[in-house]
């Protein structure tokens, strides 16, 4: 890139191509999953395996992913961040390649992991660049933004996902994911310059790796923060897998009128992220977390009404979850501007340890959450009310030491 950039560090403007391509570098989450569950029956078929094996092909990916995002996060502050992000999309392609030419469930399952780890290791040190290459109020609007850009993936891969299922064989996904992960490869290479200079890099090594950790976990405001992004996120994650069965299990709707409900949150998030970077610089990160913590708590305290008192009643159901939505839109690039701000020395594995600790928390509250199935929304409300109780604690316990990041 010619643009006269300095090479290291937050001198270094985050242009619209560094911020897209980095939106990029995280995208194989939400495409890798949202994309092929459309295929579950025809994968099923076509090696003579059960869904429940299909499913592992799952679990595999997501377990590739929080690994990888460890290795390639505590790496990219041993080697420097461009390194790591280029093999990370390689290594993602290679194992999406291998999911193609996969002959047995077992070979995808193997495949699926190392196509995750590359992902994940890809999603980390993008995060790692953007907070070498912003500081203060631009690193809490590059979240942001990063997050907005984000959540074109989980509306758009499900449709992508659909309609390559209805006129393909279900590897022409995986061909897709190979294009994918080439972009990401080709647009770090022409994109992304090194971030980390050599005198800011750790030496290698298992003990300074576990040092690092350490270092990380012992920082108050970086954890504080951490557990605010664990606790609203169990109560979103709790919206993602119980919404379908309580509209249309409990409430009635149509699979239509669900997907299109389901859209419709998703928008509004999108659209409120990009709200919520116009205010950064204008408003503190915190002022704008406090406001996404209130809309998204009215939103749990009206569901928590419609369920307890009105019957699990269409309206107040809506209006929660969209309440609920629109308010991580103010949450989640501020918080982690403010935690990864703080852990600006260990940049990559701080981003490392908060994707990996949010994805065991997520992953934790999925089964909770859909215990009632299409019979009771209690499980769900409860999750999110202890979701929005564990997140305010925080954010009340956290402030007592304002600290915004680089300040």
């Amino acid at each position: 890139m010619t643009d006269g950039q300095p090479a290291y560090g937050a001198g270094a403007a985050v242009t619209t191509g560094l911020l897209l391509t980095l939106a990029l570098q995280s995208a194989v989450g939400p495409f890798a999953t949202d994309m092929y569950s459309p295929s579950f029956p025809q994968v099923a078929e076509g090696l003579s395996t059960s869904s429940s094996m299909v499913g592992f092909t799952l679990t595999a990916f997501f377990a590739g992913m929080g690994f990888g995002q460890v290795i390639g996060g505590v790496v990219s502050d041993q080697v420097g961040r461009r390194r790591p992000l280029v093999v990370g999309g390689v290594v993602c392609t290679l194992g999406a390649i291998g999911c193609v030419l996969a002959p047995t469930v077992g070979w995808l399952i193997a495949a699926r992991l190392f196509q995750g780890l590359g992902g994940g290791a890809a999603f980390a040190v993008a995060r790692a660049v953007a907070v070498d290459r912003a500081r203060g109020d631009q690193l809490a609007k590059v979240l942001t933004l990063l997050g907005a850009i984000g959540g074109f993936g989980p509306m758009i891969a499900p449709v992508l996902g659909g309609v390559i299922a209805s006129v393909a064989d279900w590897r022409m996904v995986f061909w897709a994911l190979v294009g994918l992960g080439l972009a990401m490869v080709v647009t770090a290479l022409a994109v992304v310059r090194e971030s980390l200079p050599p005198e800011r890099r750790h030496a290698g090594g298992l003990r300074r790796m576990i040092g690092g950790v350490g270092t990380v976990m012992g920082n108050r405001v970086f954890v504080g923060y951490l557990i605010l992004n664990c606790c609203s996120g169990a109560a979103m994650f709790a919206y993602i897998t119980d919404s379908s069965y309580v509209l249309q299990g409990i409430v009635g709707l149509s699979p239509l009128a669900f997907s299109l409900v389901f859209a419709a949150n998703a928008a509004l998030n999108m659209v409120l992220s990009f709200v919520n970077a116009s205010m950064v610089g204008r408003r503190r990160p915190r002022t704008l977390i406090r406001f996404g913590l209130t809309v998204a708590g009215s939103g749990v305290v009206l569901l928590a009404a419609g369920v307890f008192g009105l019957g699990t009643a269409w309206l107040p159901v809506c209006a929660g979850f969209a309440l609920l939505v629109g308010g991580q839109a103010f949450i989640f690039g501020n918080s982690n501007a403010l935690a990864l701000g703080t852990a600006r020395a260990a940049a990559g594995t701080a981003a490392a340890l908060s994707g990996l600790i949010s994805a065991l928390v997520n992953s934790a509250v999925a089964p909770v959450a859909t215990i009632g199935g299409g019979v009771s929304a209690v499980p769900m409300v409860t999750v999110m009310i202890v979701g929005a109780v564990g997140a305010w604690v925080t954010f009340t316990l956290v402030g007592r030491v304002e600290v915004a990041p680089d300040e």
